[in-house]
């Protein structure tokens, strides 16, 4: 089982298994992967697509590498009906996988004996680090506890544990008991996900301050100095539309204003827009973009005409051509850019390459900075 110094990391990227988010991971180096210790969340990969696929998917992502592993808790959506035409047979198959996703999602999130479904799951993760999943911590105190204790039994010598705005406060003497019986704070990484967006910033930040000093309160004070925590946000949700534009991220300042009176390390979601959906409705329509990741921003251009394959050219033109790129992303994501600025899209002519690319870089772009911000260094 992985064993790893939390503390050794800089940037903790969360990533789903959409085929973008896929991609843009996938086709890091080895460099750049060995560099960070990423939260991967079992997500559906597509809306026809099966819970397992989505192991097999984090399987082929990770190789042997030491990861986090959480569950995405968002449920598959309902399929969409058209009011014209529908075709019945094709949406029963969409609303069957579907179905069967949610029924593998509400079997791994059971509390039965300690979350034994989950903790099955866990174990087919060899370098995996777990995060302790609930759902109503207010009433699963003993199967949260359960999952704990036997995870460790089971050699997980690491665990993480999610808390969001919206977790309750009875979490937090739970989370006191786990680093109770565990031989040092340090075996238990807090993520506290202040969540995706670009408004209360200070709001989310104080929430990640006050979520580290409720979990001090409740441990030992010997054990507050061994305790990792990330700072998990992001802030790339609609960018401007037209010509390259300067999109502003506010992580870092969200990061910093938590880190006023603990060391939080640093997690983002790797700049993918995470959109909930109400059902599996597609617009017919799309427009190119092109996104060239910056250190605390984005320069975006977005096509201004639909379903034109053009504009992934243009666009790669457009951000390179720019004053504001600095081009010093040498990565996957970058070589596809200047390939497209050349006029060549063949086989990445479809939007989630791009996304790929963008969260590509951006990850690529991230290690580098983080590294310079905690005074690791950094490099061009």
């Amino acid at each position: 089982m992985a064993n790893v110094d939390f503390s050794q990391y800089y940037y903790f990227p969360c990533i789903q298994c959409s085929e973008a988010e896929q991609i843009g991971y996938s086709r890091l180096s080895d460099e750049d992967k060995d560099a960070v210790l990423p939260i991967v969340e079992l997500s559906q990969v597509k809306y026809e697509t099966s819970f397992e696929e989505a192991v097999t998917a984090v399987s082929g992502m990770i190789g042997k590498r030491p990861f986090i592993l959480d569950l995405c808790k968002d449920r598959a959506p309902p399929a969409f009906v058209s009011k014209t035409n529908p075709d019945h047979t094709k949406i029963a198959k969409l609303q069957a996988a579907q179905d069967g996703y949610n029924k593998a999602l509400t079997s791994l999130l059971s509390p039965l004996d300690g979350f034994t479904n989950w903790r099955a799951l866990a174990q087919k993760f060899p370098t995996a680090i777990p995060v302790i999943q609930f759902t109503e911590p207010e009433t699963q105190g003993k199967s949260i506890l359960r999952q704990a204790s036997l995870l460790s039994k089971a050699g997980f010598e690491q665990m993480a544990i999610r808390i969001t705005q919206e977790t309750s406060e009875s979490i937090y003497p739970i989370i006191g008991q786990i680093i109770a019986v565990l031989e040092s704070a340090s075996q238990l990484l807090i993520i506290t996900d202040c969540g995706q967006g670009r408004q209360r910033i200070a709001e989310r930040a104080e929430f990640a301050k006050t979520a580290v000093a409720r979990v001090v309160e409740e441990i030992e004070p010997a054990q507050a100095p061994h305790l990792s925590a990330v700072c998990l946000c992001d802030s790339y949700t609609n960018p401007p539309d037209g010509t390259p534009k300067l999109y502003e991220s506010f992580s870092w300042e969200l990061w910093s204003q938590a880190g006023e009176k603990f060391p939080f390390l640093f997690g983002d979601y790797g700049s993918h827009y995470r959109m909930k959906k109400t059902n599996t409705y597609m617009p017919g329509d799309w427009r190119a973009q092109v996104v060239y990741p910056i250190d605390e921003k984005w320069l975006v251009y977005r096509h201004p005409n639909a379903q034109d394959a053009q504009g992934w050219i243009d666009g790669s033109n457009a951000v390179l051509n720019d004053p504001n790129c600095d081009k010093k992303n040498a990565c996957w994501g970058s070589k596809l850019v200047n390939q497209a600025a050349g006029g060549d899209i063949d086989g990445v002519s479809s939007a989630r390459f791009w996304h790929g690319a963008k969260i590509n870089m951006h990850i690529h772009r991230q290690i580098r900075y983080a590294q310079e911000v905690m005074g690791g260094g950094g490099e061009d």
